[in-house]
């Protein structure tokens, strides 16, 4: 037998170096926002599913909490390596703490404020002097930013630390709660508590949430595993949200068994929307849409900073010298013959782009369950609209719906069943517009109608219409033969004046319809 060739002991000792260097598995701590639930399921599908160990990475998840609040500092101490927190880190950032955001998973923050529907708290103006339960900030961000847009003094607000106790709300020791849209609704769904939503959203505030960041000092010193744990979060991110049943079976059994499973569904379905998997890529974050919400923050002095976000988004990295050479020769070996192909794919990236930026503005319109406007797109088109009108010497109605009794179809009926009336109610009102009204869904089961041109008689006409409308409809439970049908409220103001005084008239005129027997219509 020949004894080797230096050359080939050299091509095995490569080859071992290599596959070490490849195989090598690196323990990496990742803090997670808050408790074990499917807010996290794309970290637990990419630790169970061997995504992580596939990119040499042994990743640790450390369950949040109240006790875990602070997951910058965690993160800049080396405490943890990487972690998951809300858009508000962006401030963090402009004063000077270096860290770096590498993916926003949901493309719409889930926090809430939640109020009770007998506190008659709807609106941020409603909350002016009550006592107002919060988690401290950055995590809370979005919540202060609807308040400060809406001109609200927070001289006139009674914040405090959020107690973590839904129960507080419920015994009335709070009259607002700093809550998520994918947990809290569903517990008091199931305590029989009638509640009001307040989303930011709908005022205009559309922050990223759940944001995975690290330090610029692991962006530095070891790229290759950020871009490697990026890449298997992503992948286990697209492998929940494609199989969320058998998602949330595994996080019952394994992280969060205090959870029903209907629970995490109602969450999973939840978050799944804020997500957006089929509209954008997973964890895609906009420079220009970083920048509004720096803007933001600056025009309500919720930071002093003036630096720019330069280095903020994570950027790949070059691995080695030698992986870049051999990227810049197979480039130009190539170069000629996929000159055209990359025109093309060019052009339609950039159409594509156009197009995905025309949606994401309408999102931030429309709601997505109706596909009617929602809060914030009737107060901007209002404006438009009546502004016209006064010019014309017309008049305008307002008219606010409710569906009687809403809680009890999804005590009787589930969930799905109050999104199937919701849409319903939605088409029989869309149908009895006229091109140039504005429908609008405010949150929960309430919509307004803004009828252009049309007096309190002719209001009252099309009210009347819409509840004959109603009264004929059946609707079928999704999924099942069962059938059932709805009833509604109307109340019907005057759109003279400024819009917060006639919608509080329709408002109350809503109210009396409701306390008068429900299924009428009352005129402020």
């Amino acid at each position: 037998m020949n004894p080797p060739s230096v050359k080939r002991l050299f091509s095995f000792f490569l080859l071992m170096t290599l596959s070490a260097s490849i195989f090598a598995s690196e323990t990496v701590k990742v803090q997670l926002r808050w408790l074990h639930q499917f807010q996290f399921a794309g970290y637990y599908i990419a630790l169970e599913k061997g995504y992580y160990a596939e990119q040499g990475l042994n990743v640790e998840l450390i369950a949040g909490g109240p006790h875990a609040l602070k997951p910058i500092d965690d993160v800049l101490s080396g405490k943890v390596d990487y972690a998951i927190t809300g858009s508000g880190v962006v401030i963090d950032r402009m004063e000077g703490k270096p860290v770096v955001a590498l993916a926003a998973i949901m493309q719409t923050s889930p926090i809430v404020w939640i109020t009770l529907k007998s506190s008659h708290i709807r609106s941020p103006h409603d909350m002016a002097g009550r006592k107002l339960l919060i988690m401290p900030p950055p995590e809370s961000a979005e919540l202060l930013t609807m308040l400060e847009s809406e001109g609200i003094p927070r001289e006139k607000l009674n914040i405090q630390n959020t107690s973590y106790r839904i129960e507080d709300l419920i015994d009335g020791k709070a009259d607002a709660y700093d809550g998520y849209i994918s947990n809290e609704p569903y517990y008091l769904t199931q305590k029989g508590v009638d509640y009001n939503i307040i989303n930011p959203r709908d005022y205009g505030i559309n922050f990223y949430s759940d944001v995975l960041i690290t330090s610029e000092q692991k962006v530095k010193n070891n790229p290759e595993q950020v871009s490697r744990f990026i890449n298997a979060t992503l992948q286990g991110w697209e492998y929940a949200l494609k199989h969320i049943d058998e998602t949330i079976q595994l996080i019952h059994q394994k992280y969060a068994p205090q959870k029903t499973l209907d629970h995490l569904q109602f969450e999973a379905q939840t978050l799944k929307k804020l997500i957006m998997p089929e509209l954008v890529q997973i964890g895609h974050m906009n420079p220009g849409r970083w920048q509004f919400i720096v803007d933001s923050y600056r025009q309500l002095n919720m930071t002093a900073a003036d630096t720019d976000l330069d280095g903020f988004l994570f950027k790949e990295h070059q691995k080695t010298d030698y992986t870049l050479a051999l990227k810049i020769a197979l480039a130009s070996a190539i170069l000629l013959l996929i000159a055209g192909l990359v025109i093309i794919k060019f052009h339609k990236l950039s159409l594509e782009l156009k197009k995905t930026n025309r949606q994401l503005e309408e999102l931030t319109v429309i709601d997505q369950l109706t596909q009617v406007k929602n809060r914030r797109g009737l107060l901007e088109k209002s404006a438009y609209v009546l502004s016209q009108a006064r010019r014309n010497g017309s008049s305008c109605s307002f008219l606010m719906l409710d569906i009687d009794n809403f809680k009890r179809i999804n005590d009787n009926y589930g969930h799905p069943a109050g999104d199937a009336a919701l849409i319903n109610l939605a088409k029989i009102i869309s149908t009895n517009r006229r091109k140039h009204d504005i429908v609008a869904r405010l949150g929960g089961e309430e919509f307004a109608i803004l009828l252009v041109d049309t007096n309190l008689d002719e209001a009252e006409s099309v009210a009347q219409q819409i509840l004959k409308d109603i009264q004929n409809s059946v609707i079928q439970c999704p999924n099942s033969r069962t059938e059932f049908s709805i009833t509604a409220s109307i109340g019907i103001a005057l759109a003279e004046g400024e819009l917060e005084i006639f919608w509080h008239k329709a408002d109350q005129a809503l109210y009396h319809a409701k306390s008068n027997g429900r299924n009428q219509i009352s005129i402020a």
